[in-house]
């Protein structure tokens, strides 16, 4: 029993790794899925998202004081200091200081000259704690944040195309294998057709002709399924590289096109509204805010600055004793030849405002006519597969129709040929019109949900 069973499992392990070797499924939602983890303009996107909340977290460090260390040391030649007898610009003392030092000062070990920052060393520190910047230090702040939720933005931008592209080559795919299946079926057809025109031929009830016009029908369609079969090899791979799944011949999309499709009314949404939460709309206003505070940082340039501070040193750099010693010091730096300058880069950031918000409300203005064009092309669409389903029903009946003629002698096999060329090309605009539908729906819905 045991054995038995190790045989089960084993016979498990094998199917399943010929599975994962031989043939994938992939519906829809797995392929996103698969294409927000994959797709390189998503992750870049989100290390920008990173790299923005950095840029916020270095604007916050300005809050704080600025320590630094200091270190010297330096030695010269000779003394950078020196001051001897001869230096004295009094006569009278220079020479009774120097009779003094001949008389006294070898004995006494009193050099003729003084000396000193001949050598030196000392250590230290500062810290300086920005008191006003003229707003900068906040408005760069609040610059760094509005920078982070503009890559958010983006980001979440980049995931919605990556995603309404996945969806286009997945459907791109499916569309493929359903013209794949039409034409088959067309080759099946004449297939069947063509041996009972030789047949009919042999018997002396039609001519060569007619077999030819079967033989040159089956060549075009066997063209057409070439070209069907490579689109979808590069469809295909197309779609393993959006979603970074390797290719195989073997891959399976789940999802195919819906039979029936329900009215797109319950999907509808106000255009003011919907453009009011988009993401663009969202980056606009951030724009705006930007150049705003923009506008005030070039004014802080021109404003006061105050800063404190203090510092502390340890060394010798003048005398030869280490000593220490240490200092607060307050720095008012007012620009005043700078607010000419100033003043034009005032004019220049008002413009730029200026130009974000003339762009806010052009951009928000086109964005509710994108959308208002998105809803009709929805309707048309919708509208156009009725159209198309009775298309196919009414090309089906004649197909059948001319066939029954054809068997009972009544119509000719060019006219059998041209009622099925035109079924077969009912199916494929059929194909077209679900897949043009499926589009502008994802389109829409990309305008309008979030």
């Amino acid at each position: 029993m045991k054995t038995w069973r190790n045989y089960g499992l084993l016979v498990m392990l094998c199917m399943l790794l010929c599975g994962g070797l031989c043939g994938q499924s992939l519906s829809l939602d797995t392929c996103l899925t698969l294409a927000l983890q994959h797709d390189a303009t998503v992750c870049n996107a989100q290390l920008n998202v990173e790299t923005a909340r950095l840029v916020k977290k270095q604007a916050f460090t300005k809050y704080f004081p600025n320590v630094s260390g200091v270190a010297l040391g330096y030695y010269a030649l000779h003394p950078l200091v020196e001051y001897g007898i001869d230096d004295i610009d009094n006569a009278t003392a220079r020479q009774w200081l120097h009779n003094f030092y001949m008389q006294y000062g070898h004995a006494l070990g009193i050099p003729e000259s003084l000396s000193f920052a001949e050598k030196g060393l000392s250590v230290g520190a500062t810290l300086v704690q920005p008191l006003f910047m003229g707003g900068q230090i906040a408005n760069g702040n609040q610059l760094a944040r509005v920078g982070v939720e503009a890559a958010e933005l983006q980001y979440g931008l980049r995931q919605q195309e990556a995603l309404l592209k996945t969806e286009q080559s997945y459907w791109l795919v499916v569309s493929l294998k359903a013209k794949q299946r039409t034409v088959l079926s067309a080759l099946d057809f004449l297939d069947t057709l063509y041996r009972d025109a030789q047949t009919a031929q042999t018997a002396g009830l039609i001519t060569r002709n007619e077999v030819l016009k079967v033989s040159l029908k089956r060549t075009e369609m066997q063209s057409n399924l070439l070209t069907i079969q490579n689109g979808i090899l590069l469809a295909q791979r197309a779609l393993c590289q959006m979603i970074g799944v390797p290719y195989s011949d073997e891959i399976e999309l789940t999802d195919t096109l819906p039979a029936v499709v329900n009215d797109p009314k319950n999907l509808y949404a106000d255009p003011d509204a919907a453009v009011s939460h988009r993401m663009e709309s969202r980056l606009l206003n951030l724009q705006v805010e930007a150049a705003r505070l923009q506008r005030r940082m070039t004014l802080g340039e021109a404003l006061p600055h105050l800063m404190v501070g203090a510092g502390f040193a340890y060394g010798n750099l003048v005398f030869d004793d280490y000593a220490a010693n240490g200092l607060v010091f307050a720095s008012l730096q007012v620009p005043l030849t700078g607010w000419w300058e100033n003043a034009y880069k005032q004019k220049e950031a008002t413009l730029k405002m200026q130009a974000a918000q003339r762009d806010y409300v052009d951009l928000t203005e086109k964005m509710t006519l994108e959308t208002r064009q998105a809803w009709n092309s929805l309707e048309e669409r919708f509208a156009q597969l009725d159209l198309m389903e009775k298309m196919v029903e009414e090309a089906y009946a004649n197909l059948q129709t001319t066939r029954q003629n054809y068997e009972a002698g009544l119509v000719p096999l060019s006219d059998l040929l041209e009622a099925q060329t035109l079924y077969c090309n009912a199916l494929d605009q059929q194909v077209d019109r679900q897949i043009d539908f499926k589009m502008a729906e994802a389109r829409y819905l990309q305008l309008t949900r979030f």
